[in-house]
């Protein structure tokens, strides 16, 4: 700073003064690496157990999952103290929706991140926009993989600098060169860390990328790679029949969560949240000490059914600050015995009733947003759509109404006070029941409604969007005037280093899904052998068929820049074509409205 200062000075005399030398060390900044900024660019950080998604999540409260927690680290330690052991490679833990799988994970993950033995985390959500699918997995594993294995981190990085468009490349490729190459050159004893922890597998909503990501699993516990893997998710049709099957069958271990006998960890977790509620709750003076009783605590155990999502539900909303907790848990609990019996989440969606039907709210319209919330994150418009004030301006909304129409909702939904974080849900289930029209009744809004609603909001603001799949596209002129997400706003048509969403060219895709009914004489589907439902005119064929404007959508060029500035999330595409059309439409029906009027005015 004094050089600096005194540069090009002469003649000058310095008097009374003292200088204090220190030592300075001086830190290359991993920005200014351009393979590190190409990595970084693609990998998904918020699947990672540290992210800041992680860091507000649900943990296991201690106490609880101790069983299951305890098999999965006994097979952990057996398979990576004893690389060469005949044991299963991977383990997959199975069980329903709103069992707690996420949370043992999370716990999984943080005691094999203190043994430095991890060598990747990925969580899959559909929550969490970039998170539901397959696109970011290699740069996400890769990323953690040089930081466990720092062996690794100067060879990983120099692929990229020779090959900046690897992310554009299939998700094998990526793998051979990044990982599976350089793994051959480093010393056994620097691959300590082998495990890698896969959850909600299942909310990769593409079969066809849960297919494709087997593949890739399989080749990981496979030499050169011998990692090993433990896997969550729900038991959905494709991947319970991938694991029955060849090659997997023989090299996984399978734990089911709903043999785990939870009863007594519920009531305790039920214990200590209601006495917390006694004690901190703005009526806790009128709350009676003994409330609210052991008959009411075993009621609540068995109504859980070893469902996590039950009992955590009951709790938040119970903890309302502007409702009395006696009276809360009254209507939860009356609910719930309303409930039939016959069906499997028949208490949750009871309790889903009671809580989405709070007093002086505007049920249809709070009933709009929920789907739209839903919508919004399947087509990947991105999380900044989902901040409460640029909703409002989305919708044309009046400030606030978003946050008065959820604010009896915090039990189920996340409604960020500022524009820092989206809303989102607190649990897959309810993204499951509002999808279920025998399970929420008339709060059910189809699919098709849900577009219909948005291609509204769109077309009159000038822009026509079109879905292809679970993407979404947008066509019309730009608007600057709309809100910018910071993170998109330099947005501009996908190039060399940036990748554009959707399956890997080179998967081979497992299309099954529970209502396909495989033909007498054809092999059981397996990662090898797929389902062809194109060549079997007995199989449904699982892709929806394409609109005749898709046709016309992917023929035509993608412009230079993305249509609607907020909304950049996906490529689009100009089409011009369609404005005339509308012109027309509209100066059709009013000269339709003027001969009416023509017709029917007295003579």
């Amino acid at each position: 700073m004094i050089a600096s200062s005194l540069s090009g000075a002469h003649q000058f005399t310095i008097q009374n003064s003292q200088f204090n030398t220190h030592q300075t060390t001086i830190v290359r900044s991993p920005d200014l690496d351009p393979a590190l900024l190409i990595l970084h660019k693609h990998r998904a950080l918020e699947a990672c157990h540290t992210s800041k998604t992680a860091a507000n999540a649900s943990k296991c409260k201690e106490g609880t999952q101790v069983e299951v927690i305890e098999d999965m680290t006994t097979w952990a330690d057996g398979v990576l103290d004893d690389p060469d052991s005949p044991a299963e490679s991977i383990l997959w833990l199975r069980g329903p929706a709103g069992a707690g799988k996420t949370c043992i994970l999370r716990t999984v993950a943080d005691i094999y991140g203190g043994k430095r033995r991890l060598a990747g985390v990925y969580f899959f959500s559909t929550r969490v926009p970039g998170l539901d699918n397959e696109a970011p997995f290699i740069a996400t594993f890769a990323s953690y993989l040089i930081e466990a294995i720092p062996a690794l981190d100067e060879p990983v990085l120099q692929t990229i600098r020779s090959h900046p468009t690897i992310f554009n490349q299939s998700l094998e490729y990526q793998l051979d060169k990044l990982i599976s190459n350089h793994l051959r050159s480093i010393p056994p004893e620097s691959l300590a860390p082998r495990l890698l922890i896969i959850d909600g597998f299942d909310e990769c909503r593409d079969s066809q990328e849960r297919a494709h990501l087997l593949r890739i699993i399989h080749s990981l516990v496979t030499p050169p790679h011998s990692f090993r893997v433990i896997m969550a998710s729900r038991p959905e049709f494709d991947i319970r029949t991938a694991f029955n099957q060849p090659p997997l069958n023989s090299i996984t271990k399978i734990l089911h969560l709903e043999s785990y006998d939870t009863s007594d960890e519920i009531y305790q977790y039920l214990v200590d949240e209601f006495a917390w509620i006694r004690e901190s709750h703005p009526a806790k003076d009128s709350i009676p000490l003994e409330w609210p009783g052991q008959e009411t605590l075993e009621r609540l155990t068995e109504k859980s059914s070893g469902i996590w999502a039950y009992p955590s539900t009951v709790i938040k909303y119970v903890d309302n600050p502007r409702r009395h907790p006696v009276e809360q848990l009254k209507h939860a609990i009356d609910a719930s015995s309303n409930a039939s019996s016959g069906r499997p989440f028949a208490e949750l969606d009871a309790l889903y009733e009671i809580v989405l039907n709070p007093p002086d709210t505007d049920i249809p319209l709070m009933k709009r947003l929920l789907h739209l919330a839903i919508e919004v994150t399947r087509s990947g418009l991105g999380s900044y759509v989902l901040m409460p004030s640029p909703l409002s301006d989305f919708l044309s909304l009046t400030k606030g109404t978003i946050e008065i129409t959820f604010c009896d909702l915090h039990s189920v939904l996340s409604v960020p006070d500022s524009n820092q974080h989206h809303i989102h849900f607190h649990h897959k289930s309810l993204e499951d029941y509002l999808s279920s029209p025998e399970r929420s009744n008339k709060l059910y809004q189809s699919r098709e409604d849900t577009r219909a609603d948005l291609m509204t909001v769109f077309c009159v603001m000038g822009k026509v969007p079109q879905w292809s799949g679970s993407a979404i596209a947008y066509f019309g002129p730009e608007d600057e005037s709309l809100p910018v997400p910071p993170e998109i706003a330099s947005a501009s048509r996908p190039g060399d280093d940036q990748v554009v969403p959707g399956p890997s060219p080179s998967a081979s895709p497992l299309t099954v899904n529970e209502s396909t009914t495989p033909h007498p004489n054809s092999d059981p589907p397996t990662i090898d052998n797929p389902i062809d439902s194109t060549s079997n005119p007995q199989l449904p064929n699982p892709v929806a068929p394409v609109p005749d404007l898709d046709e016309v959508v992917a023929s035509t060029p993608p412009t230079k820049t993305l249509s609607w500035s907020g909304l950049r999330q996906v490529k689009a595409l100009e089409f011009t074509g369609l404005r005339p059309i509308f012109l027309l439409v509209i100066v059709s029906a009013l000269v339709g409205l003027w001969s009416v009027y023509i017709l029917k005015r007295p003579t």
